[in-house]
C-alpha cells in the first residue's frame, strides 16, 4: 500500500513538472525577447534616466518663468493681479 502511495504521489510530481515546463519555458523566451527588443534598440534603463531628465528640465524651466514674473513684478512692470494671472497660466 505504502508504495503504491509512494507511486502516484511521483507520478502526479512528475505530471505538474511535465505540465508546467511548457509555461516556464515560454515565459522565459519572452523575457529574452524583450530584453533583446531593448538592446537592439539601445533603451532599457538609459530611456528612464531621459525622461528623468526630462521633467527635470521641464520643473526647472517652470521655475525660471516664475523667477522672471516675479522679477517683473518687483521692477513694476507688472501688477500683483498680472502676476498671479501669468503664473496660474505657467503652472496649469
Amino acid at each position: 500500500m505504502t508504495y503504491l502511495v509512494i507511486g502516484i504521489c511521483i507520478f502526479l510530481l512528475l505530471a505538474v513538472i511535465y505540465i508546467s515546463a511548457k509555461p516556464i519555458s515560454m515565459g522565459i523566451e519572452a523575457r529574452r525577447n524583450i530584453k533583446d527588443k531593448d538592446d537592439n534598440n539601445g533603451e532599457g534603463s538609459q530611456n528612464l534616466e531621459y525622461n528623468y531628465d526630462e521633467v527635470k528640465n521641464t520643473q526647472n524651466s517652470i521655475s525660471r518663468e516664475i523667477e522672471k514674473l516675479s522679477d517683473l513684478r518687483d521692477r513694476g512692470l507688472l501688477t500683483q493681479e498680472e502676476y498671479e494671472k501669468a503664473k496660474d497660466k505657467i503652472l496649469n
